[in-house]
């Protein structure tokens, strides 16, 4: 069978943050540039070696999907039963959200650090679902002052009881000195750092994690 008859996986790259100024779209693009720059012909797709699996990419800013954080919705996520339908839930948002990540074979979390701890944004987007998370291989990239190291680790937590397989590897960017949010444009100082710690080079490996489990999957 040629390559061109198998259907692509779909990894979506979610940008939690949904504040303004935020950064998040930035270093989504940035991200997006380290995948890229591995795949064949600069486009965003990857085929394996192991299983000639073709891989696409798109970019998920959850401040395109509000999500209500009250419903009179009787249904909890995890009393769901499958199959799962395009109006299984009340709200139509939750609806929309639940065909959008059912659309997707995994995912890559870029999230900040609040507080020691992630955004309530990502937190109501992961909990308004459950089956449709099931089984699906996950990659944590955290940013903040010092990367985000708290928030990657409670993430990950959370992303292993909805029984996502999230990769050993994560990566954490921690920014420059004086770094300013304002546009959300990288400064130099966090430019250099990044390079000086290799963070392109800790991206790409988890991104080879990522790849790995994907194929991995039945």
């Amino acid at each position: 069978m040629s390559t061109s008859a198998i259907q692509p996986k779909r990894v979506a790259l979610v940008v939690a943050s949904t504040r303004t100024p935020r950064v998040g779209p930035t270093i989504a693009k940035v991200v997006l540039g380290v995948i890229t720059d591995l795949l064949p012909g600069k486009l965003k797709r990857l085929i394996s070696e192991d299983s000639r699996q073709p891989i696409t990419v798109t970019v998920v800013d959850l401040k395109d999907h509000p999500l209500p954080l009250y419903t009179a919705d009787p249904i909890i996520p995890a009393g769901v039963v499958h199959p799962i339908g395009d109006t299984v839930y009340a709200d139509p948002a939750t609806n929309a959200w639940s065909a959008l990540v059912r659309g997707f074979d995994a995912f890559i979390f870029i999230t900040p650090q609040y507080n020691w701890g992630y955004p309530a944004s990502l937190k109501l987007a992961l909990d308004a679902l459950h089956h449709e998370w099931a089984g699906k291989p996950a990659l944590v990239l955290s940013y903040g002052n010092r990367g985000g190291g708290k928030a990657a680790g409670q993430l990950r937590q959370v992303l292993e009881g909805l029984h996502i397989r999230v990769c050993t590897r994560g990566v954490e960017l921690a920014f420059g000195k004086g770094h300013d949010l304002g546009g959300g444009i990288l400064g130099t100082e966090t430019n250099d750092r990044w390079r000086a710690e290799d963070k392109k080079e800790e991206t790409e490996e988890a991104w080879k994690e990522l790849v790995g489990l994907i194929n991995a999957q039945v």
